[in-house]
């Protein structure tokens, strides 16, 4: 019985250990799966850190700053690429070199200091001095300069970051040259600059601005009060078209700015002023949020600009008058040789007729014929200059019926096709301009022959616009160049036209010339319809 308890015990025993075997045996199973699973993922974050490594330092090689690492010293431990070529020297002969040797002479305090506050702080450092590359070429340069978190070989090392500043000077070179540039033009045109906010309608003006507005001490010094105290002195008659240009740059429909009016002073004296203004800034829907804008005094520019209107008026009145003298000379001088002169050679023509045919020699009679042919060419010549001079025509028949006859005299006598459109009845004209539109015409129609190598002229008279009458001469000859005529006006070398229009502005009238090369010119003159 004993012998059959223990073989018992020693089989549970048996099991048990059995027991024990197996579950060790998956419990080294599982840890050798884990241990798989650890290498793996190991040797993936391996994998990832050296492509990160080496991403990392193509970044730092090739980055477009240069970085370098520098000991407390501040020899170069460390140099990317772009650091090496800034300098102009090879990486590994850069290794071990105290950086000091590449900064100016001038700045080598600049950068022992920039190095000893490095050693004494733990942020960033910066600096701005110039280094020396190769070939002696200066370029200024910013250092950024930090502590490295880990510790070299040779103790503190600093990551220290090289940006070039030449750029960055250049420009601001530019900017300070273009701001004195500015500085003497303002200076130059008189001009006070102003800055204005929307819709807060704050201002914020210069010196000269106060000064040409008449800003006292007394008066608010700027913001919203200053706006509402500049809007008050604005002569009244002169606000609402300032308003409305202003209106439509601010609600973006008009890009640039430009007002004249005229402003009282707290001294008492009326001033014209110019304002320009420009956009600094926009709203998303356009609107104006910032301007900034100049105020120049055109007072003197109004004085002569009024004065040369007075000129102007003043020359034209003499034109005018000068024009009716010649009229009234014109009149007299037909008079006179259609009275005189014409009347002396009927007479003579008469008295030479008179003779009996036996009173005269035979040999003389074919004198007499002569002579009586003379006398009828005289009388015609004189009828003719009559004609020219003061055509009976066109008092008698009027305009339309003086340019009939003035066409067919010039077809007749430069072989030019003329035809003549009339709205007859013609308005009744301010002024009675008709013989000033005849002698016009008949210029404009020397200017052709003499210039234009045209074919036929056309000249249309009747229509109406803006309550004037307007007369067309249109031919289709070679045409001009506008702008050089205009030139050769100032010269003084082209008068026909110049004559031509002189004369109908003097009236009240205009002239509009329409003209190219190759295409022909048409010129319209209007002038003043009397009222019914």
């Amino acid at each position: 019985m004993a012998e059959g308890r223990d073989a018992d015990q020693l089989a549970a025993e048996v099991d048990h250990l059995v027991g024990l075997l197996e579950e060790m045996e998956e419990h080294h199973l599982r840890t050798r799966d884990a241990l798989i699973v650890r290498n793996e993922t190991l040797e993936a974050q391996r994998h990832s850190l050296e492509t990160m490594l080496d991403w990392y330092s193509d970044l730092y090689e090739h980055a477009p700053i240069a970085y370098m690492a520098l000991d407390s010293s501040g020899v170069i431990r460390e140099v990317n690429l772009t650091g090496a070529a800034m300098l102009g020297v090879e990486r590994l002969r850069l290794l071990g070199r105290p950086m000091r040797l590449h900064v100016a002479p001038g700045d080598r305090r600049k950068f022992l200091d920039h190095m000893l506050r490095c050693r004494r702080t733990a942020g960033p450092i910066v600096s701005e001095l110039e280094i020396e590359a190769a070939e002696r070429r200066v370029i200024p340069v910013q250092l950024i300069s930090r502590r490295s978190a880990i510790a070299g070989d040779l103790g503190l090392s600093f990551r220290t970051a090289v940006f070039d500043l030449t750029e960055r000077r250049r420009a601001e070179s530019a900017l300070q040259l273009e701001h004195k540039r500015l500085t003497l033009a303002l200076a130059a045109s008189g001009a006070g600059l102003y800055e204005y906010t929307w819709p807060a309608a704050e201002l914020h003006p210069s010196p000269r601005w106060r000064e040409l507005v008449g800003h006292g001490g007394e008066s608010p010094a700027e913001g919203v009060e200053l706006w509402e105290w500049f809007q008050a002195r604005i002569v009244p008659a002169d606000r609402p078209a300032r308003e409305a240009a202003r209106a439509r740059f601010v609600a973006g429909e008009s890009t640039s700015y430009a007002a004249e009016f005229r402003l009282a002073r707290d001294d008492g004296k009326t001033v014209w002023l110019r304002e320009l203004a420009q956009v600094a800034e926009r709203g998303p829907g356009g609107q104006a949020r910032c301007v900034v804008g100049v105020l120049m005094d055109i007072s003197a520019e109004k004085r002569r600009i009024e004065a040369a209107a007075r000129q102007t008026e003043l020359l034209r009145a003499l034109s005018a008058a000068l024009f009716r003298v010649e009229e009234n000379e014109r009149r007299e001088l037909a008079t006179l040789l259609h009275d005189v002169l014409g009347q002396h050679l009927v007479a003579a023509k008469l008295q030479l007729g008179a003779l009996a045919p036996g009173a005269v020699a035979p040999e003389g009679r074919e004198n007499l014929k002569k002579i009586g042919e003379i006398l009828d060419q005289a009388h015609q010549a004189v009828r003719s200059v009559t004609f020219q001079l003061r055509p009976p025509i066109l008092q008698d028949l009027g305009l339309v019926a003086a340019l009939r006859w003035l066409a067919r005299e010039t077809t007749g006598q430069f072989g030019l096709a003329i035809t003549v459109a009339a709205e007859e009845p013609l308005p009744r004209l301010v002024g009675e301009p008709e013989y000033l539109l005849f002698r016009c015409v008949r210029e404009l129609l020397l200017n052709v022959v003499k210039h234009a190598g045209a074919s036929a002229v056309r000249i249309e008279v009747g229509d109406e616009e803006d309550e004037q009458m307007v007369l067309r001469v249109i031919d289709d000859g070679r045409g001009f160049d506008l702008e050089r005529v205009s030139a050769e006006r100032m010269t003084g070398r082209s008068f026909g036209l110049l004559s031509v229009q002189e004369r109908i502005v003097a009236h009240g009238g205009r002239v509009r010339i329409d003209s190219g090369v190759g295409r022909g010119t048409c010129v319209e003159l209007c002038v003043p319809i009397a009222e019914p």
